[in-house]
């Protein structure tokens, strides 16, 4: 059966979960830990060697943290090459409280500092839209300020704002159970949302505002207004000018959510959103003389107009034996539909279930499975296609894409993870390397993945979830 309506049907099914489920309150919950949405407990306390100092410096409101995400990928067959690379990002940052500190009621300041490092296997070796590590940010290896934003909350925290140099994906396309893989489909949203929507990723973060309101105890209203430009990503982060802007992004977002595992027996998420981009966009097909761009070179024709896009995702929990526990099993899914034609991918179609406890005697463990299919764009599947002769080969990309991923969470210690997980994708596209003669073939890929939160293991609070 063509995976394309899998996804669908399985959608389909959580919309029809979601619909009979009743509203109650939500709670924050950080999207990157392995074993999201189980009860707090004694051992999520830290008792690092500095958890004293931890302590004292949050009673005075200086809250710590520092985390490392390492993975290597291996491309065994298929795609334009074969090959392995290792990726990691290293960050370190501090939340102060303003309120402790100034006085301030509701205020706080948030900076974080990152260090990219690695070429990612998509980039040199397969040469695919997707990524088959999701930390690749750049290819930039370089200490870089990401996060540097003041936030300020009002009427009884309901409304919460944020001013400053942000990565506009730390708000918007997330959900819980997302970042139990290790391929850059969906973690930390889905990869249409990353690339194509004016967003802007951490560490390259730029001039932006974000609000949201909270309607009701379990629903809320996000929005804000983000620079887009395109030069930050090679910078160190310092030059807060705008001389470089080509434009701005406006995402919008509606959630009914409801986390919190101690009031509800099967927590769940629902979200909706769209997004509109004013930087203008290259052709994927056209030079600047109307030619094929891939047969007769020359720079990709400028097109002044907007980009945009609507999404609508969700997660639930389908099955938990134990209300106390850690056990359960929850789906997701999502469609992200661009609404203009001057992209690599117009649409992603997505599903997968992570089950937490698979073993008792591994009650945090994770072990997921996610389906994501892509539609190529036609003009993009056409300079694919000339690339291809001009480069001496023939044949003719799929429209449409799918990526496969199974992977297990093993959960060492507190703070500590490591994610084996294999991937396989058919019908890959090289767009990322489209000067090649080879027609790719189906790829199988073998991964493993290193989560350190540095900060929790030293004795500070988990860090969490940025972009």
């Amino acid at each position: 059966m063509n995976c394309r309506f899998i996804s669908i049907a399985v959608a389909a099914a959580l919309a029809t979960g979601f619909g009979t489920t009743s509203a109650f309150a939500q709670s924050t919950t950080d999207t990157a830990t392995p074993a999201a949405n189980h009860p707090a407990s004694a051992d999520d306390q830290s008792r690092g060697p500095l958890a004293s100092t931890a302590k004292q410096l949050a009673d005075e409101g200086i809250k710590l943290r520092s985390a490392l995400i390492d993975q290597y990928a291996s491309n065994t067959t298929g795609g334009v090459r074969q090959g392995h690379t290792n990726v990691g990002q290293f960050n370190i940052g501090a939340d102060l409280d303003l309120d402790k500190l100034l006085g301030i009621g509701g205020g706080s300041f948030h900076v974080t500092v990152y260090r990219d490092y690695g070429q990612a296997l998509n980039q040199n070796v397969t040469g695919t839209f997707t990524k088959q590590q999701y930390i690749y940010k750049n290819p930039y290896e370089r200490w870089h300020l990401g996060l540097f934003a003041y936030e300020q909350k009002l009427l009884d925290d309901r409304l919460d704002i944020l001013v400053g140099r942000l990565g506009s994906t730390t708000f918007y396309g997330h959900l819980i159970t997302n970042c139990q893989f290790q391929s850059g489909t969906l973690c930390g949203e889905p990869r249409i949302i990353v690339s194509e929507a004016g967003f802007s990723l951490l560490p390259s973060a730029t001039w932006g505002t974000n609000i949201k309101y909270r309607t009701t105890a379990h629903s809320y209203l996000e929005t804000g207004i983000f620079e887009v430009n395109p030069t930050t990503s090679a910078s160190n982060g310092l030059d807060f000018s705008i001389g470089d802007a080509t434009g701005f992004t406006v995402p919008v977002e509606w959630g009914w959510t409801r986390t919190d595992p101690a009031t509800t027996q099967y927590p769940f998420e629902l979200k909706a959103g769209g997004y509109l981009s004013t930087a203008p966009l290259s052709d994927p097909y056209y030079n600047t003389l109307g030619l094929s761009r891939a047969l007769h070179g020359g720079r990709a024709r400028q097109i002044n107009s907007s980009r945009d896009g609507v999404y609508v995702m969700g997660d639930r929990v389908i099955w938990r034996p134990d209300p106390i526990g850690s056990e359960r099993i929850s789906v997701f899914g999502g469609v992200v539909q661009q609404l203009d034609e001057a992209e690599i991918m117009r649409q992603q179609i997505y599903a997968g279930f992570v089950w937490t406890g698979p073993f008792r005697s591994r009650p945090t463990d994770t072990l997921a499975f996610s389906v994501n299919e892509f539609e190529l764009t036609p003009r993009e599947r056409e300079y694919l296609d000339d690339a291809r002769i001009k480069a001496g080969g023939s044949g003719k990309n799929n429209a449409h894409q799918t990526d496969y991923e199974v992977s297990y969470g093993l959960r060492l210690v507190q703070g500590l993870q490591l994610m084996p997980n294999i991937q396989y994708v058919v019908h890959p596209d090289n767009s990322t390397i489209p000067s090649t003669k080879v027609l790719p073939k189906n790829m199988l890929v073998f991964g493993l993945g290193l989560r350190v939160d540095i900060g929790y293991l030293l004795g500070f609070e988990h860090a969490q979830a940025d972009d």
